[in-house]
């Protein structure tokens, strides 16, 4: 699942620099490098037990500058976004397809079994490494290795 946290190997690189820096009660959600030239690092994270303040993603703004400045990972500039995942927030990691059961998700598959690239349905959760997918009364059972990103919809 990490590949929904990170995509390429600099978002990787950069999940791996950082991940140390977050306690017990923040996880990171997504990082994703965006933009061709002027580049935005924007680096979703969460709370497990509580809503994620400003103060929180300010604090972690600057942790995450020191540490991506001390090992260099960046050769370019940068907009650095720390952010909560919001009503659209992606899913993830495992437990967030079941954590958001009965909730509405937009999944887009790398390589549709039923024809399928992009569903829309209620979550059901996960059943060994299938993703249970409720759509006009029919169950789509979706690979999680087959899931290229999935969001809810607020």
């Amino acid at each position: 699942m990490e590949d929904l946290i990170a995509r390429s190997f600099i978002e990787k690189s950069i999940y791996k620099c950082i991940q140390p820096l977050f306690e017990d009660k923040f996880e990171v959600v997504r990082i994703k490098i965006l933009g061709k030239s002027d580049h935005t690092l924007q680096i979703m994270i969460d709370h497990k037990d509580r809503d994620l303040t400003i103060d929180d993603c300010a604090n972690f703004s600057r942790s995450i500058s020191f540490e991506l400045e001390k090992q260099r990972i960046l050769n370019n500039q940068y907009t650095l976004e720390i952010s909560s995942p919001g009503l659209n927030r992606p899913l993830t990691r495992l437990k967030d397809f079941d954590h958001w059961k009965g909730h509405k998700a937009v999944i887009k598959q790398k390589n549709p079994n039923s024809g399928i690239s992009r569903l829309e349905g209620v979550l059901i959760g996960v059943v060994n490494s299938e993703l249970r997918v409720s759509l006009k009364d029919k169950i789509h059972h979706i690979l999680i290795c087959n899931i290229e990103e999935a969001k809810l919809m607020a």
